[in-house]
């Protein structure tokens, strides 16, 4: 959809503007994330013991190892590592939120899938579309079987572990949502 001065996108920023505008941290500032993460997990994170028995999980062994490696990681692979980090707790409770100017924004694809069932066959459907996209024979109620390439039902399965939610139907249902909308 192209963004045309009277579409509803017509506001939203690119992701490329939003890339640009994104000032790097300072190496001290990494340092300080990372340590204020430690103490949030080792001190105040009260399912931690939990967390590490049902996932097999360390991450405040990762958050050390981090700590160490600072100097060699681009802004982009720390942010993702602190991600990873707190996925892999998951805890829908308990995140790491990128700075400005991701903070507050999401990624957002101009439709909505939905996940239905017809007998014990799991289907995908438009549930939604954009005001003004018009790509027939795309629409509401167009099933979805693929994404990216990948049979939509293993895409959103892949896409619910990179995601919290501490059992299958939490996952999918994250992993679900998030493919055509995610917080930055």
């Amino acid at each position: 959809m192209a963004k045309t001065a009277s579409s509803p996108l017509a506001s939203a920023p690119r992701l490329t503007e939003l890339l640009a505008s994104a000032e790097p941290l300072t190496l001290d500032e990494r340092r300080q994330i990372v340590r204020q993460a430690q103490v949030l997990i080792e001190q105040l994170f009260v399912h931690l013991p939990l967390k590490r028995a049902m996932h097999a999980v360390d991450p405040v062994q990762r958050l050390h190892l981090l700590d160490r490696r600072l100097e060699g990681f681009s802004d982009r692979r720390f942010h993702d590592e602190m991600i990873s980090i707190f996925i892999g707790l998951r805890d829908l409770h308990t995140n790491y939120i990128l700075p400005l100017p991701f903070a507050g924004k999401t990624a957002t694809l101009p439709f909505r899938i939905e996940a239905c069932w017809e007998g014990d066959t799991r289907r995908y459907l438009v549930s939604g579309v954009a005001e003004g996209l018009d790509l027939p024979p795309f629409g509401l109620g167009v099933e979805v079987t693929h994404w990216g390439g990948i049979p939509i039902e293993r895409a959103v399965a892949l896409n619910g572990e990179r995601n919290a939610g501490s059992n299958v139907d939490a996952r999918h249902a994250r992993g679900l949502i998030t493919l055509t909308q995610r917080p930055m």
